[in-house]
């Protein structure tokens, strides 16, 4: 049984999301099922997170029922009245950091699709994996040469992984992401770009965090700090992985499946929703490759047994941290994407990065964030 929430004879509808190749075959097989119950069909429009943002956030291209979009992008998506809050939705069946990251205002903006927590991958023979950022480091260069990098960070600026990576040491040195203009920031950025010319291949630049995946499984990285999604693919190409809880704090991030206020047909729309994010579909979400949210697919017995790397995730959530949850953050992150290309990648002048990433983030007039509700990890 796929859903509760069946509609016989359903328009067609049409999603818009970010082009991933696990995101697209997770879809196709959640669409079948759809037709299978008389949910009709489902167009997609897969785009790069670039076009996706700006189609979504500046006024591009959007002719959508429904958006599979990072959940971080929620508040700033309802105060522009682009997507519509969802009705009577029980949120038990996901992690208390998922409920707080699809909800804004007291209402719910979307469902959690994809997740993927950052967890420390190691090869085995580099074994025993880092407790800490710095022995991270420390391993890195003493196993970095031509035929493997130390390790891998995603340079591509597009404001996803770049700025997670970058948020994450931030936390780890005490500090403040709305906050560049700090020494925690400073730290932050300088620990990044010792990385990047040390023990990172110069073209991570140009990868995103499906390209750093991919560098993971042909087995070109010895030891790194990825999502957890990309586990399956190094395991299926047979490259011996050690799989543990990251160092430090990292960034509560996944994705979720909203409906657009200019949906036509908002109760197929939301009626898709609940199927996509069903028991039964967030294994098959996890069967195609990319990471089911729900608690019930964790705990999976079948799923542990060949994602062993899922017994993790409730741990790694706990060590998590949620980003800036205001609707200023797209834009935010954009200042924050820019600071870390320029510096960490570029290798420009610092202090001048600095200072124009916290002018720009000052003239946001972003809210004062209250401390993290997820504990830390030593």
């Amino acid at each position: 049984m796929t859903s509760s929430r069946r509609l016989p004879g359903l328009p067609k509808l049409r999603l818009v999301g970010r082009d991933a190749p696990a995101f697209r075959r997770a879809v196709d097989a959640h669409a079948t099922a759809w037709r299978a119950v008389g949910g009709g069909e489902l167009a997609t429009d897969w785009r790069s997170l670039p076009h996706l943002q700006a189609s979504l956030l500046h006024g591009g291209d959007l002719a959508a029922d429904l958006v599979l979009v990072p959940a971080d992008w929620l508040p700033a998506l309802a105060t522009s009245e682009v997507v519509r809050p969802l009705a009577d939705v029980d949120l038990t069946p996901w992690t208390e950091s998922f409920a707080e990251g699809v909800t804004y205002e007291g209402e719910v903006w979307g469902l959690p699709f994809h997740d993927g927590p950052q967890l420390l991958f190691t090869r085995r023979d580099a074994s025993p994996p880092p407790a800490t950022w710095d022995e991270l480091a420390d391993l890195a260069a003493a196993w970095h040469s031509d035929r493997r990098a130390g390790t891998i960070l995603a340079g591509a600026p597009d404001g996803h992984s770049n700025v997670y990576d970058y948020a994450a040491q931030v936390w780890r040195f005490g500090g403040d992401v709305l906050q560049p203009d700090s020494a925690a920031a400073r730290a932050a950025l300088d620990f990044l770009r010792r990385l990047v010319t040390t023990v990172v291949a110069p073209q991570a630049h140009a990868m995103d965090s499906n390209a750093s995946g991919a560098e993971m499984a042909a087995d070109r990285v010895t030891v790194c700090v990825n999502w957890a999604g990309y586990a399956s693919a190094t395991n299926a190409a047979g490259v011996p992985l050690t799989t543990a809880i990251a160092p430090g704090t990292t960034v509560n991030a996944f994705w979720a499946l909203a409906i657009t206020l200019a949906s036509d047909h908002p109760g197929a729309a939301e009626a898709y929703v609940h199927h996509a994010t069903s028991v039964a579909m967030d294994l098959c979400t996890t069967r195609a490759g990319a990471s089911g949210a729900r608690l019930s697919t964790w705990r999976d017995p079948g799923i542990v047994a060949t994602h062993p790397e899922y017994a993790l995730f409730e741990s790694a959530h706990r060590a998590s941290r949620q980003l800036p949850r205001v609707p200023q953050l797209p834009a935010v992150v954009d200042a924050l994407n820019e600071l870390v290309d320029a510096v960490v990648w570029r290798g420009e002048h610092r202090e001048p990065a600095i200072q124009q990433a916290q002018a720009a983030i000052d003239n946001l007039t972003v809210p004062q964030q209250s401390a993290p509700k997820h504990r830390e990890f030593a």
